[in-house]
C-alpha cells in the first residue's frame, strides 16, 4: 500500500464540492461580493461534478478541461484544485501532481490535504530525484505538528523511514499512528505489508485478523489473510480465507489458484482437481490452472492424466517452461521405471524415455534459468538410471543407448 497518502485524496474526491472556496484577505464583504462569491463558488462545483463524472469513466484529459473551467468560475476553488493533483498522479504525470500540490499548499497553508498530498508527492518523485526524501519527511512532519491526531501523516514518516533504511524507527512510528487511531484500516493494511516483508508473519496475522473482522465484505483483504496462514503453515486455515475470497469475488484469480495449490499441499486431490477443473472453466484465457491440473494428477499418481494436460499446455505454448519441466519428470519416472524390468525392450524403452526426458528438462532450463537447480537434480538421478540401462543393454550386446 505504498500509495496510500496521495491515493486516499481520491476518495474524497466525491464528497461534497461545494463547501470549500478559495479564502479571501478581506477581513468582511460586501452583500454583492457575497452573492457574487456563492455564485462562482456554485458554477465551479458544477463544473467540477462533471469533471468528477469523467475521472471515474477514466477519461482523465476530459475531466481535467471541466476542472478549468471550474478554476475559471473560481480561482483557487479547494476540491477542484486537490482534484487536478489527483487526477495527474493518475495520469503518472509527477510534475504536473507537484505543482497542484504546491498550490494547494501556498493557498490553504492550514489545509490536511495540502500536507498530505505534496508530502506523497515528494514521496513518489523520490524514487527518481532522492533529494526529495527530505522534503516529504519535512512535509510530514509539518503536518503532524499541525494534526497530530492525523494518523496517516504516520504512514508517511514511516515510509520516509523505510526508504531511509531506518526500519526500526518506521516499526515505532507505524505503532505511534495506529495508537491514535487503531482502526485506520490503510494505516493498517500497510503495516501488515511492511511486517510480512520483514516476514514478521505473526505479528500481521494479529493485525491482518483484526482488518479482516472490519471489513469482512473485502476479498482482497480476506486473500491476504490466507497468504499469512500459508506462511504460519496452516492450511485448513489458508483453504477457508481463499475459499471465502472467491466467495466474495468469483473474479478474483489469484484467490482461486491459492485454494487449489492449497488444496493439494493438504493432499486432498480430489477437492483440488473439482477446483482446478473450476477455474480452466472461469478463466479460458489462463494456462496455469491447467498446468496445475497436470500437478494434482503427477502427484495422485495419474501420470497419464498428467502427460496430457502438460502435453495440451505446449500445444498451447510451447517455451512454457514448467510444462517442459513436469514432462521431463514423467519420462524420468518412465525410465527408472523400465530399469527395474527384467526384459530388453523394457530396457531399450526406458533409453527412449530417458533421451526424452533429457530434452524436456535441457528445454526447460534454457527457456527459464531459474529451473537450473530442480532439473540439474533430475538429470543426476536420470544419469545414474542410464548408466544401469546401459549396463543392462550391453550384457545383451546392445550398445545403443
Amino acid at each position: 500500500m505504498r500509495k496510500l497518502i496521495v491515493i486516499a485524496l481520491v476518495l474524497s474526491l466525491g464528497a461534497s464540492v461545494g463547501c470549500f472556496a478559495a479564502r479571501s484577505s478581506k477581513k468582511t464583504k460586501g452583500q454583492d461580493d457575497v452573492a457574487a462569491d456563492s455564485l462562482a463558488n456554485l458554477e465551479a462545483s458544477k463544473y467540477l461534478s462533471v469533471g468528477l463524472d469523467f475521472f471515474k469513466k477514466e477519461q482523465y484529459e476530459e475531466a481535467i478541461e471541466y476542472y478549468q473551467k471550474a478554476l475559471d468560475e473560481y480561482p483557487n476553488h479547494y476540491n477542484t484544485m486537490v482534484s487536478m493533483a489527483v487526477t495527474y498522479q493518475k495520469m503518472n504525470d509527477i510534475n504536473q501532481m507537484i505543482d497542484w500540490y504546491r498550490k494547494l499548499y501556498t493557498v490553504y497553508p492550514d489545509s490536511l490535504k495540502g500536507y498530505l498530498g505534496l508530502g506523497g508527492a515528494f514521496l513518489k518523485y523520490s524514487s527518481m530525484e532522492p533529494v526529495y526524501i527530505d522534503s516529504a519527511l519535512i512535509m510530514y512532519q509539518k503536518g503532524l505538528e499541525l494534526f497530530p491526531e492525523e494518523s496517516d501523516f504516520y504512514y508517511g514518516v514511516a515510509e520516509v523511514y523505510i526508504k531511509q533504511g531506518r526500519v526500526d524507527e518506521a516499526d515505532s512510528v507505524f505503532i505511534k499512528g495506529l495508537e491514535k487511531n487503531p482502526e485506520n484500516w490503510g494505516l493498517v493494511n500497510a503495516y501488515v505489508n511492511y511486517l510480512m516483508e520483514r516476514e514478521r508473519y505473526q505479528d500481521a496475522l494479529s493485525w491482518q485478523e483484526k482488518l479482516v473482522q472490519a471489513q469482512d465484505e473485502d476479498p482482497f483483504a480476506t486473500e491476504k489473510l490466507g497468504d499469512l496462514y500459508l506462511e504460519l503453515d496452516r492450511l485448513s486455515d489458508a483453504v477457508d480465507a481463499f475459499r471465502k475470497s472467491v466467495e466474495l469475488l468469483e473474479e478474483n484469480y489469484t484467490a482461486w489458484i491459492k485454494l487449489g495449490s492449497t488444496l493439494m499441499r493438504q493432499k486432498e486431490y480430489s477437492e483440488a482437481e473439482a477446483t482446478f477443473e473450476t477455474i480452466t472453466d472461469k478463466f479460458e484465457d489462463k494456462l496455469l490452472p491447467h498446468l496445475y491440473l497436470g500437478i494434482v494428477y503427477l502427484n495422485w499418481g495419474r501420470e497419464g492424466s498428467a502427460e496430457k494436460k502438460f502435453n495440451y499446455v505446449l500445444s498451447e505454448d510451447s517455451e512454457y517452461a514448467d510444462a517442459h519441466y513436469y514432462l521431463g519428470v514423467i519420462y524420468v519416472r518412465k525410465a527408472t521405471k523400465a530399469a527395474n524390468e527384467t526384459t530388453k525392450e523394457a530396457w531399450q524403452r526406458g533409453c527412449a524415455n530417458a533421451r526424452t526426458a533429457t530434452n524436456h528438462l535441457e528445454r526447460a532450463k534454457s527457456i527459464d534459468p531459474r529451473n537450473a537447480s530442480r532439473v540439474n537434480s533430475q538429470i543426476e538421478h536420470l544419469n545414474k538410471v542410464r548408466d544401469v540401462l546401459k549396463e543392462k543393454l550391453f550384457l545383451v550386446g546392445i550398445t545403443d543407448c
